[in-house]
Formats: C-alpha cells, structure tokens, sequence
C-alpha cells in the first residue's frame, strides 16, 4: 500500500514529531528537572555553607565570652575552696567563725563533719554551735546566705538560754539564745 506523497509527508512530520516529544518527555524532561533539583540543592548548600562560615567566624567571640563567664564563675566562688575535703572543711571553719563574729555571736564549738557524695559532687559540712541573740543570728544566718558561696543550712536548732529572772530585773527583750545548726557547701565536681 503505498501513500500519497501529502500523507506521507504528513505521517514523517508526525512521526518526527513523536520522536521529538518522545525524546523530551523521557529524556529532556528528566533531565531538566534533575538539573534544577540540583540547581536548588546547590543553592541551599550555599545558604547553609554561608551560615557555618558566619558560626565560625563568630566562634573566637564566642570562646572569649564563654572564658569570661568561666572565670566570672569561679571567682563568684559558689563552691568551697580548697580543692580537698580537708582544706574546704578548713575554709569553711573560718568562714563560719568570721560570720559569727562580725555578726556579734559567740562561737561555742565547730566541727567537721564527714564528707557525704552527692552524685559527681562532695558534699563538706560542720556541725556549728553558738549563742547570740535574735538579732545577731538573724545577721549570721543572713550574711551565710548572701555569701558569694552557697551554703546550706540543715538541723537548725533555736533554744533560749534561761536565766533565772529575778523579781526586780526587767524581763530581756533580745533573750540570748543557744543555736545548734549543720552548715555544708559543695567542692567543685573533678573535671573530667
């Protein structure tokens, strides 16, 4: 069967025609499309590569503040010093006896008490045993609160101190009184 030359020139257009959508639709197609998903992953990978560079240019800032903070930390000393379980204990001996003294008590013994692990932290504590009025051991009690160190208070006893009033001594306003309390801090944990 032979074709007129119109329809066959027809049927070459068309068929030429098919092959070249053909072509497009699975080959050029395809690989437009990749080519843009990679086009729009490179340009992410820009954006991303932009913001770590800006991060790490930053960086040097960041490690001097961080360094700041650190040293600001240990010199605010919100732990015991000393290092050792001994010499905290120490310090604290000697913080407690200059507290009770600026705060007018009268420091009657302290002791070390033993050392207790509280996770990654050492815990250091002394049994305190003084006498001061209201208003002396409320300006102890304070002045261990408001301390750059943090200490705890636990087993606080209050016991006023009775004299023997006579009939003609006028009644005592600020009683002295007899105060028992455990006081602790924690070491700063090991590096590590």
């Amino acid at each position: 069967m032979r074709l007129s030359p119109r329809i066959s020139r027809f049927a070459a257009i068309a068929l030429s025609l098919g092959v070249l959508v053909g072509l497009y639709a699975f080959a050029l197609a395809p690989l437009a499309a990749s080519y843009g998903e990679t086009e729009q992953a490179i340009s992410q990978a820009r954006d991303l590569l932009d913001r770590y560079r800006r991060i790490a240019a930053a960086r040097p800032a960041l490690q001097a503040r961080l360094d700041e903070l650190t040293a600001r930390q240990s010199e605010i000393g919100i732990y015991l010093g000393g290092g050792t379980d001994a010499l905290a204990g120490a310090d604290l001996q000697e913080l407690v006896n200059k507290t009770v003294e600026a705060g007018g008590g009268r420091l009657r013994s302290i002791q070390i008490l033993p050392v207790k692990t509280d996770g990654e932290f050492r815990r250091v504590g002394v049994r305190v045993q003084m006498t001061a009025t209201v208003t002396q051991l409320v300006k102890v009690l304070y002045a261990l609160e408001a301390g750059r160190t943090f200490l705890f208070v636990d087993n606080l006893e209050v016991s006023n101190r009775r004299a023997r009033r006579r009939r003609n001594r006028p009644v005592d306003m600020d009683p002295t009184l007899l105060v028992r309390l455990d006081l602790s801090g924690y070491l700063r944990p090991e590096a590590g």
